[in-house]
């Protein structure tokens, strides 16, 4: 059904290619019909999917009408949209209009918004915490860890049982892999919050090559024309380092912070009595997160050896200052990932329990130049691809 969408996305996108802001009702129509006709097509082709009984109803009908659902298949679907929007208004419009076909509750509605957003956002660069304020804020709490709920968890078909916890297994990863993993590992209804978790960790950190390359031989011969038609027209973004690079201009804009911080409330102290800066949390919240996606990154990519971080920076030569007539990007342009990523390494492990390495490494700019020379490297990549 995935594919469904996907393919009534498509073909809607070629009948109104140029199709203008104000004609969105009359695009909404067409990629509703569309919808229908290719989840019925697909559909009938696989009726041993396991299908509910009133989505496999409705996939037989004649005369097919939406039937007030709020089962979480609405969001296990949904993913298209959210890799297929332009902008955040379209991805919750691309999202209604596939879902509210069959799930026009409006529990089945946000589900599968809430996820479309969740993708979209992933998608254009935002940050776990910002992904999660921005669900928390307008569709579900989540208030809670996996850790917390697994115990107690069990089966529940509704969005509202499926959709927040799908989600919240994606936060708490530190890879697409570790996203699956423990989304299966909540149990309940697995294989549809993982479907969600794995569609918001492809947004955010890309698929590896080796499980992607598995997956697909899952696919029939019909089912992958569908998938090839679309990676031709929406390429994903395949940038290796993304996790990390999402953080450059984050990072940039907090490297002067120290002449630019703005007061937050003059009575707040620390345990030292030391006023307290709310742009202060800000740097070391941005600060601490990146860190942590970097150890995500390290232990979740073992070829590149970052064990041996210093033997890889001492047998490339790598400067720890710049010469005099050096410039950072010009000395990082002669290095690889490997030798960058070292360097990166370096720098949050030089200090044992402390994070003054680190906030050095950012307010000289080093950190943003390794990014950008980790950025123009998956930039080449994809060139040569």
């Amino acid at each position: 059904m995935t594919l469904s969408i996907a393919k009534a996305i498509m073909e809607a996108c070629k009948v109104d290619s140029h199709m203008k802001q104000e004609d969105d009702k009359q695009h909404c129509e067409k990629l509703s019909a569309l919808t229908v006709r290719y989840m019925q097509d697909i559909g009938r082709k696989y009726p041993n999917c396991g299908f509910g009984g009133m989505f496999d109803s409705w996939i037989w009908s004649e005369a097919p009408k939406p039937y007030n659902s709020y089962g979480n298949g609405a969001a296990m679907r949904v993913s298209p949209a959210g890799f297929a929007a332009r902008s955040e208004q379209e991805s919750e419009m691309l999202a209604k209009t596939v879902t509210e076909v069959t799930h026009n509750h409006k529990e089945g509605i946000k589900g599968a918004v809430a996820t479309t957003v969740a993708i979209y956002m992933a998608r254009c660069g935002a940050l776990k915490y910002e992904i999660k304020e921005r669900i928390h804020q307008d569709y579900y709490p989540l208030d809670f860890t996996v850790d917390q709920i697994r115990p107690h968890y069990r089966f529940d078909e509704t969005c509202q049982k499926t959709v927040p916890q799908a989600i919240k297994c994606f936060l708490e990863s530190n890879s697409f892999e570790d996203a699956v993993r423990t989304a299966v590992s909540l149990g309940g209804d697995s294989d549809t919050i993982a479907a969600i978790t794995g569609a918001i960790a492809e947004a955010y950190y890309g698929v590896p090559s080796g499980i992607k390359k598995q997956a697909l031989t899952y696919l029939d011969e019909d089912l992958r024309a569908i998938y090839d038609e679309w990676i031709a027209l929406y390429p994903p973004d395949t940038g290796e380092f993304r996790v990390l690079t999402k953080y450059t201009d984050k990072i940039d804009a907090i490297a002067s912070l120290e002449e630019s911080l703005v007061p937050d409330n003059p009575d707040r102290r620390d345990e030292w009595g030391n006023k307290v800066d709310k742009s202060l949390y800000k740097y070391d919240r941005i600060v601490g997160l990146f860190v942590d996606e970097f150890y995500g990154f390290f232990f979740s990519h073992p070829e590149y050896e970052l064990t041996r971080y210093s033997e890889i920076l001492e047998n490339n030569n790598f400067p720890m200052s710049l010469g005099d007539s050096q410039t950072l990007d010009e000395v990082l342009s002669n290095f690889d990932a490997q030798c960058v990523l070292a360097r990166i390494t370096l720098a949050i492990r030089a200090v044992c329990g402390s994070d003054l390495s680190v906030h050095w490494f950012v307010e000289d700019g080093s950190l943003t130049g390794c990014l950008k020379r980790l950025r123009d490297i998956d930039g080449s990549e994809k060139t040569r691809r």
